[in-house]
């Protein structure tokens, strides 16, 4: 009887350390700190991008029902230098920009004065006419800075539902003569 006791708690411990040991070994990471899983950086359906203190977060397109396509996102300037976005090309169509419902050259980039692209607190607008790209595709987008150059982005194309069925084309105001 002891015998038989002493068989179990053997048993036991031996299975035991065989699975922890199991368990450890298969869900370790053998790439290390390079692994692929470690070093996804994109946790949205945005992109990002930077050129000296110049940010640009959350860059998505919207596509519309009429197939042009609006520009999602924020672009911060962290410098004391003034800035200004002065085009926006995408998917090799130059893009139209402004505020307000008018068309802009160029819009300014002041110290932590975000520049924001739709959505409920948007004070600026970027959007193409036509854009030949279906939802789930990326295109690429640049947006050219008067000072600070060219931001190069690879931007995913979404259609107008779920978070952004609010994202609509800005109706342009008129201009008077």
């Amino acid at each position: 009887m002891k015998f038989e006791a002493l068989r179990r708690v053997r048993f036991l411990t031996i299975s035991v350390l065989s699975l922890s040991f199991a368990s450890v070994l298969l869900s370790g990471c053998a790439a290390g700190p390079n692994a692929a899983t470690r070093l996804i950086t994109q946790v949205t359906d945005g992109v990002e991008g930077q050129t000296g203190s110049i940010k640009l977060r959350n860059m998505t397109l919207v596509i519309q029902p009429d197939s042009s396509a609006v520009l999602v996102g924020t672009i911060v300037n962290q410098d004391e230098a003034e800035d200004s976005v002065i085009g926006v090309a995408i998917n090799g169509t130059q893009g139209l920009i402004g505020r307000d419902g008018s068309l802009a050259n160029k819009l300014p980039l002041e110290l932590n004065n975000p520049v924001i692209f739709s959505g409920p607190s948007a004070n600026a607008f970027a959007f193409v006419e036509s854009l030949e790209a279906k939802p789930g595709y990326r295109v690429p987008v640049l947006v050219i800075f008067e000072n600070s150059g060219i931001v190069e982005l690879n931007v995913l194309v979404r259609d107008r539902s779920a978070e952004f069925a609010d994202v609509a084309r800005p109706a342009l105001t008129p201009v008077q003569d």
